[in-house]
C-alpha cells in the first residue's frame, strides 16, 4: 500500500474566538500551533482530516494504537451497524453509534446534523473526534465530507478532495454522494 504523509494541526496557541467564525459557525480546515507529521499506510491507519478530526477503520484503532495515542480522541463514532460497540481508548468520554448500513438506499440524512454537530461540539471544547465505519472508506467518510461542508465552509467537491487526500483509500458509494451534494444545497449561500 502507498503511504502518505498526513499534517496534524492542533490550534494550541489560538483562543476559540479567533478559531470560530461566529456569524457562519465555521471553524478554518487548516491552522497554525504545533503540527506532528505522521506517516501513514491507506486503508489500516488513522487518518487526521482536520484538527478535531480523525477517520479510520474498526481494526485501525487496534493497529495503528501509535496514531490514536497522539490523536488523544475524545469521542468515538462507529458508523456500522453492523458491528457490535467500539471497545473504547482511555481518552475517549463520549461514544456515539450511528447504525447505518453501506448500500445506495440507506439514508444518512436523519444522522447528518447529528453526527457533524457532535463532531463539532467536541472540537470547540478542545476534543477530537475519531469516527470509523467497518473499512473507512465510505460510511464515516460521508460523515466527514459533511462535517467538512457544514463547518468547514467547504464545497461537496473540495470537501471529497480534502478528505481523500487524508486518506486515499474513500469510496463512498454513489447514494452517499447523492445525499451529500443535497447536503451542501442547504449551506450554499444564495
Amino acid at each position: 500500500m502507498a503511504s502518505t504523509a498526513v499534517l496534524l494541526g492542533r490550534y494550541s496557541s489560538r483562543s476559540a474566538d479567533q478559531l470560530h467564525d461566529r456569524c457562519n459557525n465555521r471553524v478554518p480546515v487548516n491552522g497554525g500551533g504545533a503540527a506532528i507529521v505522521l506517516g501513514r499506510s491507506d486503508l489500516f491507519s488513522v487518518s487526521p482530516i482536520c484538527p478535531g478530526l480523525a477517520l479510520c477503520g474498526a481494526l485501525s484503532i487496534y493497529t495503528d494504537k501509535e496514531t490514536v495515542a497522539a490523536l488523544r480522541p475524545t469521542c468515538l463514532i462507529n458508523c456500522a451497524g453492523e458491528l457490535p460497540d467500539t471497545p473504547l481508548p482511555d481518552t475517549v468520554h463520549r461514544y456515539h453509534k450511528v447504525p447505518v448500513a453501506d448500500t445506495v438506499v440507506t439514508d444518512l440524512g436523519p444522522h447528518m446534523d447529528t453526527v457533524t454537530d457532535l463532531i463539532h461540539q467536541e472540537y470547540m471544547s478542545g476534543g477530537t473526534t475519531l469516527i470509523h465505519c467497518a473499512a473507512g472508506v465510505s460510511r464515516s467518510a460521508a460523515f466527514c465530507i459533511a462535517y467538512l461542508i457544514k463547518y468547514r465552509g467547504m464545497t461537496m467537491n473540495n470537501a471529497y478532495r480534502h478528505v481523500a487526500k487524508c486518506r486515499p483509500c474513500i469510496n463512498p458509494n454513489a447514494g452517499f454522494i447523492s445525499q451529500l451534494i443535497e447536503f451542501e444545497g442547504k449551506f450554499r449561500e444564495e
